[in-house]
């Protein structure tokens, strides 16, 4: 799936379940982001959801509700799901300024979430902070 915009797209690797946003993301892009979001929680081929946010410059509070709720679903549903980086400095400022460090799974790099998507998969557990994350 990839929007006309080209800002968010779908993929896999190493079985686990990429969802990429990238530019600039609004109201006007939620229904995608949460069909993207969706489509991987039911992917049911690959171990997790990795949300990759590296290229993401711009989110509102809308886009983090979307990512909130779809991190409900996935905690719900038992199914790892973890947030990427880089962060854009405006993407880490509102992760922070909301709090929501301390709720979601995030990690460095690309490779860093897939690491840790499969060691919460192969503990059994879903999505949860990285206590050793500073």
């Amino acid at each position: 799936m990839v929007s006309d915009r080209q800002s968010i797209d779908v993929t896999r690797h190493e079985r686990v379940t990429v969802v990429s946003f990238r530019n600039e993301l609004d109201l006007e892009d939620t229904t995608e982001a949460t069909l993207a979001l969706s489509s991987a929680l039911t992917d049911t081929l690959t171990a997790g959801t990795l949300l990759d946010l590296a290229g993401l410059t711009f989110a509102d509070s809308t886009l983090l509700n979307v990512i909130l709720r779809a991190h409900a679903e996935h905690q719900d549903a038992l199914r790892p799901f973890v947030l990427a980086g880089p962060y854009q400095s405006g993407i880490s400022r509102l992760l922070e300024v909301t709090g929501v460090t301390g709720v979601l799974d995030l990690a460095d790099t690309h490779e860093d979430g897939v690491r840790r998507i499969h060691a919460l998969r192969d503990s059994g557990r879903a999505s949860a902070p990285d206590d050793t994350r500073h």
